[in-house]
């Protein structure tokens, strides 16, 4: 998938996000939280820039609230 690094990516983008790691690779939502931190943030906080990273950490908490 190619994200353009202009654009912020959304909380429901990152629900989508969480939804498929969860169900394809990492059952345990701490591991997918690592896993989208290392291989789509490239390890980098504020890779896609802050706001994109607060719409993350939203979406990792409403996930998490979930379960």
């Amino acid at each position: 998938m190619t994200v353009n690094h202009s654009s912020v990516l959304s909380v429901e983008y990152f629900e989508a996000y969480f939804k498929l790691v969860l169900a394809s690779r990492e059952p345990v939502v701490e591991k997918a939280k690592e896993f989208i931190e290392t291989n789509f943030f490239k390890g980098e906080a504020c890779y896609y820039g802050e706001q994109t990273r607060r719409n993350f950490v939203s979406a990792f908490n409403k996930i998490k609230d979930k379960r």
